[in-house]
């Protein structure tokens, strides 16, 4: 079926049904930012792949809201259906609540699936529809997935795996005994885990459930005397069984909401409203459960690596820095003497990092943009869109490794020929907000949303910007995305602690043209105390060069150009004992001073 044939199909059901409109966010029932191929329902429906976005129709009318990441990509895969892209924060455009307020009249009913909304997003959405008099009907079987049919990919299979105590640093014993006093404190004697990297953390197992995300599809319902985790039969060894042995008492997934509607226990349950879905509160609530809403500790504690998570980070980066130096070397070699493509580009940084017996594969879609399609920050190549790189423009290479001991994400620019004064110009101003941020001091209880201008402020004296945040939280062996804290104009006020790893990646795109970003991942770590209280600062894990074709060292300081001097020398030491020949003769070449 094509885009159009699906959306009237789904619209013909709403006419059977009796609804007016029906709404399909990008969730799983974990409210998850990437799902498996078996959620993808708003993809499914709207043609549109990138990660976020949400789809909505009335009975005539159908929109998909997505933000300035993925603008161009959308209105390419929309092309040709009656699917009205719908430009997320651009002036005048509702957003979708605002768009069924104006498309619905009052007593209108709109479908959704609850186990899709989160508990808080869920309470806007009741407020919002409530009041312009739209009733929102639960849907039992979601509408879309009988439009997909049999088609419909089947529920993810891989088995779980232990992750090894001397990565993770903390006994899921231990961590359990921490979830336990942290309950006592808040008086109650019942908490559900959703979130999947939460699940994976807290019982220290990994999975392949969703690519590039080392989790899988569970549940679990901590007690004071039992821990629960509702996950397909098939997926657990009788081995892991055994190995768990009482600490887990194992559920069937399938079978989680009914035994949360059987649970009765003599205190509130603890649900975190943000992870946990709407149809999980429905559950509880409607067999008289009393809920106790806020966030868990979990993703604050997973937030904080410990000195195993850590050792093993940086582990993780020595090699994907290899990876990335022979990268690099053959580049070099191979712009001049091959016809390469942005496809084969990445293919080949794939090949060296897969040298490493620890490489688990990519920590996301690698993004290989070259001129034009550099300038699309979540751009993905594909055999229709794949430009072949030429030595007219610039190529931006965001691409990451999961490892078995740790999780990277690193993004380079690289020059092609020559570069323009521009190209130099834009480089040498993302680098120069990159390196401020890294090299600022910060007092404890520091937000990322207070440290965001530092790596902007060198774009703006120039009244240059970019339109996403300056970094994320990644997970140790986890997702690479995760929160609760980012750096980002977003009003995210969770501030940053020590052990912390996150992003920074400051950047600036030429649409039509190319794009520059620069992206280390750092770990926050203490720098010592004053009168004025502790403060903190940055510590690079990522060790590869910078590309010094496109430095301008005319427009930095002298501060900046030792920064950077120190940041080679750290890459060169690191690096150069895993390197020979060609490799190491570029790796000495690429971390030369500035002033050399």
């Amino acid at each position: 079926m094509d885009i159009q044939t699906r959306v009237s199909k789904l619209q013909s059901l709403l006419q059977s049904k009796k609804l007016d409109g029906y709404v399909v966010p990008s969730a799983d029932p974990h409210q998850s930012e990437y799902v498996a191929d078996v959620w993808k329902r708003r993809e499914f429906i709207s043609g549109f792949s990138g990660s976020a976005g949400l789809f909505a129709c009335t009975r005539g009318k159908a929109g998909l809201w997505t933000d300035g990441r993925y603008f161009i990509q959308a209105e390419n895969e929309l092309r040709g259906s009656s699917v009205t892209l719908m430009r997320q924060g651009a002036p005048g455009v509702p957003d979708w609540k605002e768009w069924m307020a104006q498309e619905l009249p009052r007593g209108a009913r709109l479908g959704v699936n609850l186990s899709l909304f989160s508990s808080e997003a869920f309470r806007q959405v009741q407020e919002r529809m409530a009041s312009v008099g739209i009733q929102l009907e639960a849907q039992t079987l979601d509408l879309i997935d009988e439009v997909w049919g049999e088609q419909r990919p089947a529920f993810p299979s891989s088995p779980l795996r232990e992750h090894a105590l001397e990565y993770a640093g903390e006994s899921r014993e231990s961590k359990l005994t921490r979830l336990r006093d942290a309950m006592r404190r808040e008086g109650v004697r019942g908490l559900i885990v959703s979130a999947l990297d939460e699940v994976a953390w807290l019982f220290n197992l990994r999975g392949a459930d969703v690519s590039y995300n080392p989790v899988f599809y569970a549940f679990a319902l901590v007690t004071e005397t039992q821990s629960t985790l509702f996950v397909s039969p098939s997926k657990v060894s009788e081995e892991l069984i055994t190995r768990l042995g009482s600490t887990v008492r194992w559920g069937d997934y399938d079978r989680f909401m009914d035994e949360l509607s059987r649970f009765k226990p003599h205190a509130p349950i603890w649900m975190d409203p943000a992870t946990s879905s709407a149809a999980v509160e429905h559950a509880l609530s409607s067999a008289g459960i009393e809920l106790h809403m806020k966030p868990t500790p979990i993703a604050a504690w997973k937030a904080r690596k410990n000195l195993a998570e850590l050792r093993g980070m940086r582990d993780a980066h020595i090699r994907d820095g290899v990876a990335m130096l022979r990268f690099m070397a053959w580049f070099e070699r191979a712009i001049a003497t091959e016809a390469l493509d942005e496809l084969k580009v990445a293919e080949q940084l794939e090949r060296f990092r897969r040298m490493a017996p620890e490489y688990i594969g990519p920590s996301f879609a690698t993004i290989a943009g070259y001129g034009p399609n550099g300038a699309l920050p979540h751009y993905r190549a594909t055999p229709e869109s794949c430009l072949p790189l030429r030595t007219q423009s610039i190529f931006l290479l965001d691409s990451g490794g999961q490892y078995y001991d740790g999780t990277t994400d690193i993004t380079r620019t690289f020059a092609c020929g020559t570069p323009t004064s521009e190209e130099k110009t834009i480089y040498t101003r993302v680098l120069k907000g990159h390196l401020l941020l890294k090299r600022s001091l910060f007092p404890a209880g520091t937000n990322g949303y207070q440290l965001d201008v530092l790596a902007r402020q060198p774009l703006w004296s120039a009244q240059l910007d970019y339109g996403h945040g300056t970094g994320h939280g990644v997970g140790a062996a986890l997702c690479v995305h995760e929160g609760p804290f980012s750096v980002s104009l977003r009003k995210n006020l969770f501030p940053l602690e020590v052990g912390a790893v996150l992003s920074n990646e400051p950047a600036c795109y030429r649409p039509g043209r190319f794009g520059v970003r620069i992206e280390n991942l750092v770990t926050v770590v203490e720098h010592g105390s004053s009168d004025w209280g502790s403060y903190l600062g940055m510590e690079d894990l990522t060790l590869c060069p910078y590309e010094r074709r496109l430095i301008d060292a005319s427009l930095l300081q002298a501060e900046e150009i030792a920064q950077v001097d120190a940041y080679h020398q750290l890459v060169a030491q690191q690096l150069r004992d895993f390197l020979q020949g060609d490799d190491l003769a570029f790796l000495e070449r690429a971390t030369a001073p500035l002033g050399l």
